[in-house]
């Protein structure tokens, strides 16, 4: 850093404006990761709570139990697994089930969970309810389902975001055919690197933990949050033991996922995949990315399924783009003239649109990514850290769990309709 660049961080402007951003900060971090007052209130649902399961093998014997039920209420219903290739882990599957429709094929519905492992709790159990309670019911005459659990087990086992080789999924899917992607150079990750993954054992009452807040205001005030959460967040390549790391070849899931996804895609017209996911966003909300459509057909049919719900299309400045995106990747797996309409189901947990609560996500995230390289200090602090990191992407509160179930039982209730018209253009 200049001596130059030194001064103008350091003015006394700056140093007044930082020192009540910190002040701000610390109180707003109080309340992140509680419930406010509209969802505390929220009664619980113990029906809707029964369909969370924590563990990984816990929630694929209830994927397995229920389409085992289902298959003598739904003919045709077809089921099966993709074994997942681990060292240390020797039955890790991705499970699937499809439900063709009756006639000629119109639209198909495709739900997908646990891409970030961590994330396959919640949305495994928005899986199983679907299958559960709303699938028996639905017209089958030209539409058609498809449901995916766990695309990342290993993660979803261990409770990490990643793959076994510490990869993020999302930002593993190179889309172009190249390979492109994994030669990607994100210099904004790299100039922050030393930052985001310390080296020493995890802990939170070290030197480093107690100033991240201050340390982060640092990077705020210099790079300016936008430019900064794209840096972090955007996916890098250069890193293999660093946060947010996509890769340096395409992860074994690809192949796996790849002959399925072409195969049950083949004749539909129109195709929306939704893919399930916790952690960003208000707590308690359900945010709705469409990613970047493709062409204006396709933003007027996102459009026009999701009319009435708020979707977050990239313009504000809190939004960031990611690299390597799985439903960037189905795209190129869909029949040539055939209308893809992908979306993304985010509900949130620690009000990370905010920037306090980007801190303590970027936090937790960086504390586990830590740990699981470097150890911790002490078993406490290890159970402290996996704990906070835990409910970043799965929360226990009953109200939470609840108001989850409960959204997404109206979307689907008003966006299938929707869809079917479009797989009878």
């Amino acid at each position: 850093m200049s001596r130059r660049a030194s001064a103008k961080i350091f003015r006394p402007g700056r140093i007044l404006f930082a020192g009540a951003l910190i002040t701000v900060l610390w109180s707003a971090c109080s309340s992140i990761g509680v419930d406010n007052a509209d969802l505390a209130a929220r009664s619980p649902r113990p029906d809707l709570l029964g369909y969370y399961k924590s563990g990984y093998y816990e929630s694929r014997a209830d994927f397995r139990s229920i389409a085992q039920k289902l298959r003598t209420r739904l003919p045709g219903l077809q089921c099966g697994v993709l074994k997942l290739v681990a060292a240390e882990v020797a039955d890790l599957t991705t499970d699937w089930c499809y439900l063709p429709p009756a006639g000629t094929k119109g639209d198909l519905l495709v739900i997908t969970s646990g891409l970030h492992g961590a994330e396959g709790p919640v949305g495994a159990a928005v899986q199983r309810y679907f299958m559960a309670e709303i699938l028996p019911g639905l017209d089958r005459s030209r539409s058609g389902y498809l449901l995916i659990h766990a695309v990342n087990p290993w993660g979803f086992h261990h409770f990490r975001r990643v793959t076994g080789n510490n990869v993020d999924l999302n930002r593993n899917f190179d889309a172009s055919g190249d390979n492109g992607l994994y030669h990607n150079k994100n210099q904004g990750y790299a100039d922050l690197n030393e930052f985001l993954n310390p080296s020493e054992p995890a802990s939170q009452t070290s030197y480093d933990y107690f100033f991240f807040t201050t340390r982060s205001i640092g990077k705020i005030l210099w790079h300016g949050i936008p430019a900064l959460r794209q840096a972090i967040l955007q996916g890098q390549y250069q890193y293999p033991q660093g946060i947010y790391f996509g890769g340096q070849a395409p992860e074994q899931e690809r192949a796996l996922l790849g002959p399925l996804l072409q195969g049950k895609f083949a004749g539909y017209k129109a195709i929306l995949a939704v893919d399930l996911h916790t952690g960003y966003g208000e707590r308690g909300v359900l945010h709705l990315f469409p990613n970047d459509p493709v062409n204006e057909a396709v933003r007027s049919a996102t459009a026009a399924i999701f009319a009435g719900y708020r979707i977050d299309w990239g313009s504000s400045d809190d939004f960031y783009t990611i690299t390597g995106q799985f439903t960037d990747w189905m795209l190129t797996l869909t029949p040539r003239g055939s209308l893809y309409v992908p979306m993304v189901f985010e509900y949130g947990t620690l009000d990370s649109q905010t920037t306090a609560g980007s801190i303590e996500s970027l936090k937790r995230s960086m504390l586990e990514n830590q740990g699981y390289f470097h150890g911790y200090t002490s078993a406490d602090q290890k159970q402290a850290i996996e704990s906070d990191y835990r409910e970043a992407f799965y929360p226990t509160s009953p109200h939470w769990r609840t108001q989850v179930m409960q959204d997404t039982i109206q979307v689907w209730q008003t966006v299938l309709p929707r869809l079917r018209t479009l797989g009878e253009r």
